[in-house]
């Protein structure tokens, strides 16, 4: 008894250990990481909430929330989760359809999604993320920079005048250019980019009264209380089952995206600081902080890769990074509401534009003829389910489903019976291309003969199946082209019975 004593004491101790350099072992680096990632949120978490038609403020909330909360529970110390693009994208269309008669549905859709993340982490599910392969994550990652890109070229439509273009390419040219500037003077090294665009062009819109958009004439950034507990003070609609039919879907889509964001952005930081973080305590801290989101009146959030980048780059290593990130924000939010509000749509969609480039992974299309074609067309038809349903979960599903077949067909079929498979397919998809949904069965079914043709070409042994499988492979591919065309065209010129994408739900 006294030995299982004594060992609990040296458990608690060593908890106590760690947590104390978690969040005391590099102060100066982490006061300064999380004001620099602060300034460096702002643009993006607003462009973000914009692009998904919800108010600016009620992703600062999310912000605030998320980077106090797991700042204690996190798993991961340096790790920024904010209102992130992915979560933001995924909850749009459940915005437009029911924010304005049934707001409280989103929020309990956030709750929904926050107790799916906990139940994972309960059964460890962080651990499962290094089997994830890495062309269905290149495919994750260029789906959501497409589509953040989409939605500020609407913004862009919306707001357009020949200022505001010119103002845009002023701020990609100092987002782009002040790196340089920071070479010459080193006391800017640590200011963002970002942050400098922005006040660039606030200033001058302010100066001269520019009549160019700003936050403010889209939404209010002032902080407001009206949604505050409102999934409770509305309770009775939430526990209804056209409710629950309404948000399940959205709800496993926030929860399956975020965690594998976040998952992707810790492995990340443990890389970056070669340390070690607990995985399933970061699940199970995320889905804590969207339950207390959802309880707010806030939007989902997840782990954001190119705001930890800017938190571990600028010195943040520990807990109190995010905790005075989460701070400032607050401040800034509850004291400067006024100013936020004239920040011009330029200034965001300039800094939006360079977060695409630069989330994008351009390696994965100028090297794709280095790896195999089955990856490739792995990574080519996430991104298209993630273009073509603005759900990156659909896409990461579809990605894992082919990768999942490839590897079996290559590693339980003869190659005879791989070929003979991949026209099969070829056939299954030709037969069912002209039917409506039996477009999209095609181009999976061309798109998995494409693949296991691939595979057949590389293990065959004589000449012969390798002529027989590269036929294989041009036919499914010049499928999965023409497949790509009939959605494309008749998206563009609807009327006739095949798949379009105005046929999605």
């Amino acid at each position: 008894m006294q030995q299982m004593s004594t060992t609990n004491q040296s458990k608690i101790s060593r908890w106590f250990l760690r947590e104390r350099k978690e969040w005391f072992g590099n102060i100066i680096g982490d006061l300064w990481g999380g004001a620099v990632t602060t300034f460096a949120l702002l643009p993006e978490v607003v462009g973000f909430m914009i692009a998904a038609g919800i108010p600016p403020y009620m992703g600062l909330y999310t912000t605030i929330c998320l980077t106090i909360t797991l700042s204690f529970v996190g798993g991961r110390p340096g790790l920024v989760s904010a209102g992130a693009g992915a979560t933001a994208m995924i909850a749009a269309g459940l915005i437009a359809k029911y924010w304005q008669t049934n707001p409280e549905y989103l929020f309990a859709a956030v709750i929904l999604a926050g107790i799916f993340q906990f139940i994972l982490g309960l059964c460890r599910v962080g651990n499962l993320v290094r089997f994830i392969p890495d062309c269905v994550m290149h495919g994750f990652v260029n789906g959501l920079a497409i589509m953040i890109f989409l939605s500020q070229v609407k913004l862009c439509i919306k707001g357009s005048s020949v200022e505001m273009f010119l103002l845009i390419a002023i701020g990609i040219g100092i987002i782009v250019g002040f790196p340089f500037v920071k070479k010459v003077v080193p006391f800017l090294k640590r200011v963002p980019e970002s942050f400098v665009a922005i006040l660039f062009i606030t200033a001058y819109t302010m100066i001269f009264h520019s009549k160019v958009m700003t936050i403010s004439d889209i939404g209010t950034i002032s902080a407001s209380f009206d949604h505050v507990g409102q999934v409770f003070t509305r309770i009775g609609n939430v526990f209804t089952g056209e409710c629950f039919l309404a948000i399940l879907p959205t709800s496993l889509s926030l929860a399956f995206v975020g965690l594998i964001e976040t998952m992707l952005t810790a492995r990340l930081v443990n890389e970056e600081t070669k340390t070690d973080g607990n995985l399933n305590r970061e699940c199970r801290g995320q889905g804590i902080g969207n339950i207390l989101c959802g309880s707010l009146g806030a939007m989902p959030g997840c782990a954001m890769i190119a705001m930890t980048v800017t938190n571990i780059r600028s010195g943040g290593r520990g807990r109190l990074s995010t905790f005075v990130a989460g701070g400032l924000m607050a401040v800034l939010l509850f004291t400067l509401s006024f100013f936020l509000g004239q920040i011009p749509l330029a200034a965001l969609v300039a800094v939006m534009f360079v977060v695409c480039f630069h989330t994008f992974n351009w390696a994965s299309v100028f090297k794709a003829h280095k790896v195999p074609i089955e990856q490739t067309m792995t990574m080519a038809l996430t991104v298209g389910v993630v273009i073509a349903t603005d759900n990156l979960a659909y896409g990461v599903g579809v990605g894992l489903f082919l990768f999942t077949m490839y590897y079996l067909a290559g590693r339980f079929l003869p190659v005879p019976v791989q070929v003979g498979l991949s026209f099969a397919l070829l056939a299954a998809a030709c037969g069912s291309a002209w039917f409506g949904w039996g477009t999209v069965a095609a181009i999976l079914c061309a798109a998995l003969g494409v693949g296991i043709a691939a595979v057949a070409r590389r293990q065959a042994g004589s000449p012969v199946w390798k002529t027989v499988s590269t036929c294989a492979l041009i036919a499914c591919a010049v499928a999965v082209v023409g497949c790509a065309v009939l959605i494309a065209t008749n998206t563009i010129w609807p009327g006739n019975p095949w798949f379009h994408l105005g046929m999605l739900p």
